[in-house]
């Protein structure tokens, strides 16, 4: 009797296995658990565990991994991936895309670059966008009367992936309900190296009350500030251009800075958002995320 093609495949050396898995990435190797037995245990293995893990992890603040750390490499990435690590400074945070293995980081308040007279304050502990006690618990608040917003972070290149493209978002909340008649506040964004930026406009009013799209994509319904005067069921004609934020939960939005892809070599990431218009709203910045896209 001729046996099923999964059982010739289980026939194969683990070592064999193992090497074809590493091959891939970590998200096809938790679903190669799940083929069969013998998936399953080459799935499981350090050696493949051993090429998704990056070897140039960052230093960890005191505490972050117990002294009894996960008994497998496997174990490792799952800690790394499921929830953020603080660094050793406690300033910036480190994650591992689940799907990708590659390093995403979370910039706090403290890392960034505010204008001068910028404040910090107190973030609510109904704040979620940390986990297990990893929350950054203050944001800088820019008033109105400021000069800006204008943040400013740097991020050294050879802590990001190599071979991987990073979206940087800004978390913040608006203070500002000032009306500026038709014409919404303006910034420039930019994110990447010195001659390599990725350079947009953006506007901190308005936001997608779906969600928006996927990435990329415009908002399909703007929803606007309660002063202005109507609701749009797309971005107006002298926005189009423009990317604008999307919602997250307790008032705290996101907007996309920007993008840069991360290839070999050494030098220094830069992150920036200058206001571009006479018209500046009051903002607290919790961070800067830079995540895969």
């Amino acid at each position: 009797m001729d046996m099923p093609a999964a059982c010739e495949i289980d026939r194969l050396p683990e070592d064999l296995l193992e090497h074809v898995i590493a091959l891939t990435s970590p998200g096809d190797a938790f679903r190669a658990t799940a083929v069969s037995r013998a998936f399953h245990a080459a799935a499981e293995s350090d050696t493949v565990w051993s090429r998704f893990l990056p070897n140039d992890l960052p230093r960890f603040a005191k505490n972050e991994i117990p002294r009894r750390s996960p008994s497998t490499t496997k174990g490792l990435f799952r800690r790394l991936a499921d929830e953020p690590v603080l660094l050793r400074h406690k300033y910036m945070r480190m994650q591992l895309d689940k799907a990708t293995g590659a390093k995403c980081f979370t910039l706090s308040s403290s890392a960034l670059q505010p204008p001068a007279y910028s404040t910090l304050v107190p973030v609510g502990s109904d704040f979620d966008y940390s986990k297990r006690g990893k929350r950054f618990l203050q944001a800088i608040r820019i008033p109105y009367y400021l000069p800006g917003p204008d943040i400013r972070a740097k991020v050294h290149r050879n802590m990001l992936s190599r071979n991987t493209t990073y979206g940087a978002y800004m978390v913040f909340k608006l203070l500002d309900d000032r009306s500026y008649g038709l014409d919404l506040p303006l910034h420039e964004a930019s994110f990447g190296m010195a001659g390599r930026e990725s350079i947009r406009k953006v506007c901190l009013y308005g936001y997608a009350e779906d969600g928006g799209g996927a990435a990329g994509e415009p908002p399909r319904k703007l929803i606007l500030p309660s002063w202005y005067p109507t609701r749009c069921d797309a971005i107006p004609p002298m926005y189009d251009d423009v990317h604008f934020p999307r919602k997250k939960t307790h008032g705290w939005m996101e907007v996309e800075l920007g993008e840069f892809h991360n290839e070999e070599g050494d030098g220094v990431v830069s992150i920036s958002l200058i206001h571009t218009s006479d018209a500046r709203p009051t903002v607290i910045v919790w961070g800067i995320e830079l995540r895969t896209i």
